[in-house]
């Protein structure tokens, strides 16, 4: 059980002191994001570390601004994370092929899409919802333009990279779940080639 990960890299960002201070401070702390804690069906939690010196752990996505301009921007926890964590075992990294790519993201809290850019991917793996096809979803976290950052499937996701993709109003409608898992090893060719033949 892992619990605690690692981004693939920090990030400068700025966050709610009014979260952190349970409604006691207003204004927003100068902060270094290095850190995400995952636990069954919470919210990511964010682990920081502040201007000041001091260590935060647990903070929600929602408490967080990659730019400035967001501070302004009102951001709700539903806005932020489409899905809480499936279990306590999870991988952050930041895909090379997606790196700083654009994108559209449809926010499913307030029924729109908003442009962003990729920042990295948490991959779930060993629960019940990681395990099963029709299920599972990377967790990819993007910073909006709006200067606040959201976490959302693959599925709620239009990429744009200028020298592959065509630009689309919605995704596509063919696409469908994928509700099966596939297997190398089937039993027709294990009856025609076996272990003494290989």
């Amino acid at each position: 059980m892992k619990h605690a990960l690692n981004l693939p890299r920090h990030h400068y960002v700025t966050v709610d002191k009014s979260v952190m201070s349970q409604g006691q401070s207003q204004g927003w702390e100068e902060a270094v994001w290095f850190g995400l804690t995952t636990v069954p069906h919470r919210a990511w939690g964010c682990t920081v570390l502040l201007k000041c010196g001091a260590l935060y752990r647990g903070l929600p996505l929602s408490a967080i601004c990659h730019d400035g301009v967001g501070q302004s921007f009102p951001w709700e926890l539903r806005d932020a994370q489409r899905w809480d964590c499936f279990g306590y075992d999870a991988a952050s990294i930041e895909y090379d092929y997606l790196r700083e790519l654009d994108c559209s993201v449809w926010l499913a809290s307030r029924q729109q899409w908003l442009p962003g850019s990729y920042m990295f991917t948490c991959e779930p793996y060993g629960d019940g919802y990681s395990l099963e096809p029709s299920q599972t979803k990377s967790h990819h976290f993007i910073a909006l333009n709006c200067g606040r950052i959201t976490c959302v499937p693959g599925n709620n996701i239009l990429w744009e990279e200028v020298s592959f993709t065509k630009a689309t109003p919605q995704k596509p409608s063919w696409l469908r779940v994928q509700t099966k898992t596939h297997h190398a090893e089937e039993q027709p060719f294990d009856s025609v080639v076996n272990e003494e033949s290989a």
